[in-house]
């Protein structure tokens, strides 16, 4: 069997190869993680806002079973005319 030694033109071709392929590796990670942040980020940011919904959303339910008919809903202020809360009202004091 014969020896097959490496000269010094075999190590500097393995070598661009080694760095080509880390190279390209690299890139394709980057791609792999910045999408992966991205959806991460989307996904938080999505989540994030749908529990402010909710929790807006139960602050007004609170406030209609308690007849408080004035109420805000992210920062816009609402209110029922004076004849719903006389029946909201009535309602409540006949228990229903």
């Amino acid at each position: 069997m014969t020896a097959v030694a490496l000269n010094s033109s075999n190590i500097t071709k393995i070598g661009i190869v080694i760095i080509i392929a880390i190279v390209v590796i690299g890139a394709l990670l980057s791609i792999v993680l910045t999408a992966l942040v991205a959806r991460i980020v989307i996904l938080v940011v999505v989540v994030g806002l749908a529990i402010l919904v909710w929790q807006q959303r139960t602050h007004i339910k609170d406030q209609v079973d308690n007849c408080k008919l004035d109420a805000t809903f992210f920062g816009v202020h609402i209110s029922a005319p004076q004849s719903v809360q006389q029946k909201c009202l009535e309602h409540v004091r006949g228990g229903h």
